[in-house]
């Protein structure tokens, strides 16, 4: 391999590399039974892309209930209420394996006193 095509693979990798690590997850709700998320991008531009994609899509109330600056595995969980009406959600952003995510969330609704938890999405940003 000639001198200067690995030099250029080594500085795309350092790009990639940099650009995990501004990689931020975002969670929306808007008090209903919608969910959305945005990924990839720093915090504060995947905070405005999840508002805007809530908003396009007609959702009103629309408020951040999770957001990461750590890239890595995100998880969103639903549990029933422990009254029986209504629902309970954990998120957990950032994490080293779907697997840690996808507990931690689940986690979070059992210590609230959910019942019946399922993990309802999963993703890596």
């Amino acid at each position: 391999m000639k001198k200067s095509r690995l030099t250029a693979l080594v500085l795309l990798g350092f790009a990639l590399a940099i650009q995990a690590l501004n990689a931020g997850s975002v969670v929306v709700w808007d008090g209903r039974n919608n969910l959305g998320t945005a990924y990839g991008r720093p915090v504060e531009i995947a905070k405005q892309r999840a508002l805007q994609a809530a908003r396009r899509k007609g959702w009103t109330n629309v408020r951040i209930i999770g957001a990461s600056n750590v890239s890595g595995y995100g998880a969103i969980a639903i549990a029933r209420h422990p009254s029986g009406h209504g629902s309970l959600i954990g998120v957990a952003l950032g994490r080293r394996s779907a697997t840690e995510a996808d507990t931690l969330a689940i986690e979070q609704c059992v210590k609230a006193g959910g019942t019946n938890v399922k993990v309802t999405a999963g993703f890596r940003g």
